[in-house]
């Protein structure tokens, strides 16, 4: 059988463990990179788009950390920008990435050659268009920013810019700033410049659900606490269960400013913890408890030196700086991407008009971490490419695909609309697991007690999905040995019987009412009963 040959463009986080699956199923292989360094928006620059000066990770490291390439020892919990981007470097040299990356290298055009895809690339090599089998389009959800359609910007005769035009603090020392956006990028601005600036205002349209990056009580991340054993129960249940644990928190909490901030933003977000993308930050809610940071609705329009909020209050501002995102952009692409709804493809990542092109590393999850979600889709990718696994015909596509955006809806209703590719974090890399066929099979794991209690009550990370099926890998088990139970990190006997009371509590209650709830889900009437991971 002819080797496949496949096309990656770009070389950041996406398109490296795209690279490296498409090597570990034995197709030809080459990515283009139109910087000259991989790791994509990682880098560091003065200009363009790229992190701030002071980016530090908010997923940790367990989670950020690739399924066969565990973090170093020695790095925190969250790693600084630099310190993620030595981290790609060394994940592209151990496996040796580096020599099929063709740097400098951008892809003008995608088109259709009979059963292949012809690309044009600057600077242009002989013949001008290169053909291949297969397309892994890796650029990146940073790569074209969007400033909402607020009406009379022009009138405001200050500075209006970008996120991603902030570098860091020193510019705005002393001005009033007005950030607009409560994702995890404006939190870190709006901390930044409460240091600096004489006035910050921070502006939302609606509220944001805040979860600290660091659980206090047991110095763990946060993200350490979502677990696969929540979703063996219905999102019915499991939400309003995490609404009452919030609610007890906040309760416990209710002397402290930023936990009575923290609940005023979650009642403002107008929904509950899975219904919407979670805002992690230890920073945030305490910058707002500040003299100089004020909370304010939307705007309702601008004036010449400031806005009119929504309330009908007024701010003056030197700066505005939105922090609303990006749009996608595929110029290269044989088809329109304007407006383009990633609900419309094949589990995040095939589109049914554009034949062997997959979209790797645009799926967002709720909460948790974008790397293992990549991961997962490069690596079934790779295996629909190397004739391993095979896609649904396209009529079974997308009856899948208008079933999953359904669902997505229903679970989703804050922010669907808006971030359209949105996935809940676990159940999602569960899908693509089972399609791989990768998933942990829990019988396999009897002789590893501490290996199958985390994959059960423990944090869910990559190497759950190097445990079986295709590609697995002994050190996965070695990793979660250690890491997935988190006891090392855990300083004290307290915070040890603490982490473990709930992992038995809330997993083991997870477990035991499986069964209840399954049953219960056949009774005509009762279908959102059905838990939404099977055991």
């Amino acid at each position: 059988m002819t080797q496949k040959k496949v096309a990656i463009v770009g070389a950041g986080l996406a398109g490296l463990v795209t690279l490296k699956s498409c090597l570990e199923e034995k197709v030809d292989v080459t990515a283009f990179e139109q910087e000259t360094h991989i790791g994509g928006n990682w880098k560091f620059k003065e200009k363009g788009i790229s992190i701030f000066r002071n980016t530090e990770l908010t997923s940790s490291k367990y989670l950020t950390a690739f399924s066969d390439f565990p973090m170093p020892e020695e790095y925190p919990h969250f790693l600084k920008h630099t310190q993620y981007l030595d981290y790609l470097q060394a994940y592209a040299q151990h496996f040796d990435l580096n020599r099929h990356i063709k740097f400098g290298t951008s892809v003008k055009s995608i088109q259709r050659q009979g059963d292949q895809w012809s690309l044009e690339v600057a600077p242009s090599e002989a013949g001008n268009r290169l053909v291949f089998d297969a397309i892994a389009v890796c650029t990146g959800l940073n790569t074209a920013w969007e400033l909402p359609a607020l009406t009379n910007k022009s009138d405001f005769k200050g500075k209006i810019i970008h996120s991603s035009a902030y570098k860091d603090s020193r510019p705005y020392h002393d001005q009033n700033v007005v950030v607009i956006g409560g994702g995890e990028s404006g939190g870190d601005l709006v901390y930044e410049l409460s240091q600096v600036a004489s006035e910050v205002t921070l502006s939302l349209r609606r509220g944001v659900f805040v979860m600290p990056k660091l659980d206090k009580q047991m110095t763990l991340p946060g993200d350490y606490f979502h677990l696969r054993s929540t979703y063996h129960l219905p999102p019915i249940i499991y939400e309003r269960l995490e609404g009452l644990v919030q609610n007890l928190f906040t309760f416990v909490n209710r002397k402290q400013a930023s936990w009575q901030i923290r609940h005023i933003l979650i009642r403002l977000s107008g929904g509950r913890y899975h219904q919407q993308i979670i805002t992690k930050s230890d920073t945030l809610t305490q910058s707002l408890t500040r003299a100089n940071v004020h909370l304010k609705p939307g705007i309702q329009r601008f004036t010449t030196d400031g806005v009119v909020f929504d309330d009908g209050t007024t701010t003056q501002a030197d700066t505005i700086i939105f922090c609303s995102g990006f749009k996608i952009s595929f110029p290269f692409l044989p088809i329109d991407s304007q407006g383009w709804d990633w609900r419309h493809l094949y589990k995040k990542i095939f589109h049914p008009d554009l034949p062997n092109i997959g979209f790797v590393g645009f799926a967002r999850p709720h909460i948790g971490a974008m790397p293992p979600i990549t991961e997962l889709q490069a690596r079934y990718f790779a295996g629909i490419v190397s004739d391993r696994l095979r896609l649904p015909d396209p009529d079974q596509m997308r009856t899948i695909i208008d079933a999953d955006a359904q669902r997505t809806t229903q679970t989703k209703p804050l922010v669907v609309e808006r971030v359209t590719g949105i996935v809940s974090f676990v159940p999602y890399l569960y899908e693509l697991a089972e399609l791989i066929g990768c998933q942990p099979v829990l019988s396999q794991l009897v002789k590893q007690p501490a290996v199958l209690w985390s994959v059960l009550f423990g944090t869910v990370a990559g190497p759950h999905f190097r445990l079986c099926g295709p590609h697995s890998d002994p050190l996965a088990g070695r990793v979660i040995a250690k890491e997935g139970l988190h006891l090392t990190n855990l300083k004290t006997m307290k915070e040890i019987v603490l982490f473990l009371l709930f992992q038995i509590i809330w997993g083991g209650g997870a477990m035991l009412g499986y069964p209840l709830f399954k049953m219960l889900s056949y009774i005509p009437g009762w279908e959102t009963l059905e838990p939404e991971l099977k055991l």
